[in-house]
C-alpha cells in the first residue's frame, strides 16, 4: 500500500446521519435523549410465515412426563433435589428429532439428559452431563423469592418483582460454590437504562451469597 485508500463503492459514502437504534417509548430517565438524533428509516413492511415447532407443547409435557416416569430417570435422581429445566430436541438422523428433557440435579450439580421416543413412550437414553443448563422461569423466581425472604434488599421491596437473572459462575475451583447454580438478579424500574440494586443467589444451598445497591458510574448509589 502506498498510503492511499479507495473511496466506497457509491451509495456507500454517505450513512446519511448517525442511526442510534430503535426509539426508547417511554425513554429512559437516567439517560440523555438522543431522538434527535436517531434518523428517519422508511420500512417496508414483509410477511413472514412461523416455523412450526420442533416439539410442540403438548410433546414437550408428554416427554417430561415419560422421563419422570421412567425407572433409569428415576434411579439417576433418587434421594437427589433436581428440577426439570427444560425440553429440548436431539436428532438421531436427518429426519428424526427426539425430545431430549433436561433435568438440574443440585445435590450433585449436573445436568441430567433423557431423550424420550414419544412413538412408543419409552425413554431412549439417560445421561449425566457436568454443565450449567439455561436458568429456568421457575429457578429466576425462586431466586427472586429468597431474596426477598432474605430481607437483604428490604428498602427495594417494591422493585423486587421486576428481577431478571442470569447464570454465573464461581470459577475459582477452591471455592465451595465451584460448580453451583449460581444466579445474578439485577433489580429496577424499567424507565431506567441501568438497575439500582442486585442480588447473587446460590440455588444449591438456597441462600444469598451478596445483595446491595448497584453503583453508579460516579462511584455513588444509583
Amino acid at each position: 500500500m502506498s498510503g492511499e485508500y479507495a473511496l466506497p463503492p457509491p451509495g456507500l459514502s454517505d450513512a446519511g446521519g448517525i442511526n442510534l437504534g430503535p426509539v426508547l417509548d417511554p425513554p429512559f430517565s437516567d439517560a440523555p435523549d438522543f431522538r434527535a438524533h436517531v434518523q428517519s428509516v422508511t420500512t417496508t413492511p414483509v410477511t413472514v410465515q412461523d416455523a412450526e415447532p420442533i416439539i410442540d407443547e403438548a410433546g414437550s409435557r408428554r416427554a417430561v412426563e415419560l422421563a419422570l416416569r421412567s425407572e433409569d430417570v428415576s434411579g439417576e435422581l433418587a434421594g437427589r433435589r433436581h428440577e426439570v429445566i427444560g425440553v429440548g430436541s436431539e436428532a438421531a438422523d436427518r429426519e428424526t428429532q427426539y425430545p431430549l428433557v433436561i433435568i438440574f440435579d443440585y445435590t450433585e450439580n449436573v445436568a441430567v439428559e433423557a431423550a424420550v421416543d414419544l412413538g412408543t413412550g419409552r425413554v431412549r437414553e439417560v445421561r449425566r452431563r457436568r454443565y450449567q443448563p439455561q436458568l429456568s422461569a421457575s429457578e429466576e423466581r425462586q431466586a427472586i423469592e429468597l431474596v426477598r425472604q432474605g430481607g437483604r434488599l428490604s428498602e427495594y421491596e417494591d422493585q423486587l418483582g421486576s428481577g431478571a437473572g442470569i447464570l454465573v459462575e464461581d470459577v475459582d475451583f477452591r471455592s465451595p460454590r465451584h460448580g453451583h447454580r449460581l444466579v445474578d438478579l439485577r433489580f429496577g424500574p424499567r424507565t431506567r437504562r441501568l438497575p439500582i440494586a442486585f442480588a447473587v443467589v446460590d440455588l444449591t444451598d438456597r441462600d444469598v451469597v451478596r445483595a446491595g445497591p448497584v453503583p453508579d458510574v460516579h462511584g455513588g448509589v444509583s
